[in-house]
């Protein structure tokens, strides 16, 4: 009685809305990490012109997201999804404020730990644990409901931070972020209920069953996790120096910011796209044509000069950017069966968030030593080859498993 009590909620009305609220929380929380990139310069102006600051601060942030998301994997495990939304809430409330206060130690804090590690964490991995274990049929599509909410956040924050930067500046725009977000999260996290499929009798949440592997479950788990470093490295890099990188073209920084757009408007699109083509090839040769994709727009990164150039290979670039860190999810879900435990998408996800973060913070690093950001796409390039390898090598071994099957 208490198992078909439990499971009543699986695919329902109630499901599909809790996707999207989930999707909605991810984007608020996502939002803060976004100024970085638009506001670039204007951060850079406050700490000597150094672009290494706020893209040091990207980085943090990204790393702190990254650790957080295992710690609030398993709070969610523990407790409930809705813990580390009201956490989040919080701290994202408190981080805008902190991060923006004056000194460079006071930005580097607030956004490793307050909008990081105990905020924006908070969303992603709890919601994305969550979602999944609330349906049997559609999950697929459910999973690129809420994985859509980075690029909902950079298709919506942008341009609020560009309308708001030329008259409060960089410090009042991040404040206004965290009191804004922080009280939406607070709402949405009232409306969140942990799934049915990941609890057994009297609520608990039920263990991780032993599944057949093709490889040892360690190093599937750093095959994956070293995948998930590099592509999201290689993905980084490009998208948080669009502005500044367009504005060492010549065009104005409302052309970076459409480019910046432009790659999350293809994001939201490809990413439904990707979870469809999923379903009918399976999620790890849907991660590799991704990882192939990127490669392609680094390439032309590499030699675009004009701005129509630019716009298109943000388009192409924009196909894998959210596809292909869902992809880890799916094919993480699709490996280990539905009662995964939480913390290994959340180890997964440290190891993207890392690579976002070294992306960025590699990207301003490069360029104040070479004042060019041409070895910095060609570091991009050589990150994505090698997430290439990483996934053909898993891939390689999944096919090889099938073949001995009987």
């Amino acid at each position: 009685m208490t198992t078909v009590v439990s499971r009543s909620g699986v695919d329902s009305p109630y499901a599909w809305r809790l996707a999207i609220v989930s999707m909605l929380c991810v984007a608020l929380g996502g939002g803060g990490i976004y100024l970085p990139v638009i506001g670039l310069k204007e951060i850079a102006a406050d700490f000597g012109d150094q672009r290494a600051v706020p893209s040091f601060a990207y980085m943090i942030g990204f790393f702190g997201m990254g650790v957080g998301g295992v710690f609030m994997g398993w709070l969610a495990d523990r407790t409930s999804p809705r813990v580390p939304l009201l956490i989040a809430g919080i701290s994202i409330g408190l981080g805008g404020w902190v991060a923006s206060s004056g000194s460079e130690l006071a930005l580097y804090v607030g956004y490793t730990v307050l909008l990081g590690f105990f905020g924006n964490a908070g969303t992603f991995t709890p919601a994305m644990n969550n979602v999944q274990g609330w349906f049997d049929r559609g999950r697929n599509t459910a999973i690129a409901i809420v994985s859509v909410g980075p690029a909902v956040a950079g298709t919506v924050w942008p341009q609020i931070y560009r309308a708001l930067l030329p008259d409060i500046g960089w410090r009042q725009t991040l404040t206004i972020y965290g009191l804004v977000a922080g009280a939406l999260l607070l709402l949405g996290a009232l409306y969140v209920r942990p799934a049915p499929i990941l609890r057994g009798a009297g609520g608990r949440r039920r263990r991780e069953e032993k599944v057949d592997l093709p490889l040892p479950s360690s190093v599937i788990m750093v095959l994956l996790s070293a995948a998930s470093f590099c592509c999201c490295a290689a993905m980084a890099l490009p998208f948080v120096h669009m502005v500044a990188y367009c504005g060492d073209l010549g065009y104005p920084a409302a052309r970076g910011a459409e480019a910046v757009s432009l790659v999350l408007i293809s994001a939201l699109i490809a990413t439904f796209v990707m979870a469809r083509l999923a379903d009918r090839i399976g999620p790890l040769p849907v991660s590799l044509l991704c990882s192939v994709i990127q490669i392609g727009s680094l390439v032309g990164f590499m030699i675009a000069r004009d701005i129509t150039s630019i716009y298109a290979l943000s388009l192409l670039h924009g196909i894998p950017f959210i596809a292909i860190v869902q992809g880890y999810a799916l094919n993480l879900r699709f490996l280990y069966g539905p009662t995964i435990a939480g913390w290994r998408l959340g180890v997964v996800m440290l190891f993207a968030m890392a690579g976002m973060a070294v992306g960025g913070w590699l990207g301003g690093a490069i360029f104040d030593a070479t004042l060019s950001y041409r070895l910095a796409f060609q570091a991009a390039l050589a990150f994505n080859l090698l997430n290439l390898m990483l996934l053909g090598a898993l891939y390689i071994a999944q096919r090889r498993r099938v073949v001995s099957l009987p």
